[in-house]
């Protein structure tokens, strides 16, 4: 299994539309440090693709036939690449929470195949396994527990902790990687979104490594969190950057 990082970065991308801040003028001047709203791509052993959110225009970075798309919940951040996606030519199943489902996927979905699911309902989608796991945001949120073979990953945002029921579920599955809301800087408490000491805790009690993903422009700029996130907690816990390839 191989975990394709298209997007790690919040609803404004990275950089924000004509904002000056630290962040964003940081990533003007550093490809690297640009970030596409969520999108996540999970590549089988049998070489095949699965998508986790749709937040940016894929069809020139993973130019293969999906097996499924997987939606962690409805916001416009997560589903704007839906919008032409929709139009592919194969008729592609797409995984969803029913709660707050967009209007135009949901009645005019073209060639995509929305089917509801709940939380803890599991998935077979080629070679791996997928359980739907419910996540604390705003809206119906799902995370995703995926398992090949004997190694498992967790996609865990948008989220502020977890639910019980949720942490109980992954503490038992010895992760190989978990992926985890970090939307805002150090000291920021949020009601719907981690900030990165937080996601980072999530990640350390439940995974054997953790990537930093879901990354706000009011979070420190890449340079500067990733230096801090190395220097707290070393190669367990890394921030996730668009292009990034992780083997499982």
């Amino acid at each position: 299994m191989i975990v394709y990082f298209i997007g790690t970065g919040g609803s404004e991308g990275i950089p924000a539309h004509l904002c000056t801040c630290q962040t964003c003028d940081e990533a003007r001047k550093f490809g690297f440090a640009q970030r596409k709203p969520s999108t996540l791509a999970i590549i089988t052993k049998n070489k095949k693709a699965v998508l986790i959110d749709v937040g940016t225009d894929i069809r020139d970075l993973l130019h293969v036939p999906l097996e499924a798309i997987l939606l962690t919940h409805w916001h416009h951040d997560h589903i704007y690449g839906l919008y032409k996606l929709r139009w592919i030519a194969k008729r592609t199943a797409l995984y969803a929470p029913k709660g707050d489902a967009d209007w135009l996927m949901v009645n005019d979905p073209k060639n995509i195949d929305v089917k509801f699911i709940k939380p803890n309902d599991v998935l077979k989608v080629d070679s791996l396994k997928i359980t739907a796991l419910k996540l604390n945001h705003q809206v119906e949120t799902f995370g995703y527990l995926i398992e090949e073979d004997d190694k498992s990953v967790a996609v865990l945002y948008d989220t502020k902790g977890l639910p019980e029921e949720t942490f109980e579920l992954l503490e038992k599955k010895n992760l190989r990687l978990a992926i985890v809301d970090a939307t805002y800087p150090p000291g920021i408490d949020d009601p719907y979104h981690n900030n990165v000491d937080e996601g980072a805790q999530i990640g350390l009690k439940l995974a054997e490594r953790t990537f930093l993903s879901h990354i706000s422009h009011k979070n420190l700029p890449f340079l500067m969190l990733d230096e801090y996130v190395r220097k707290k907690y070393g190669g367990k816990v890394l921030v996730a950057y668009d292009g990034m390839l992780f083997y499982v």
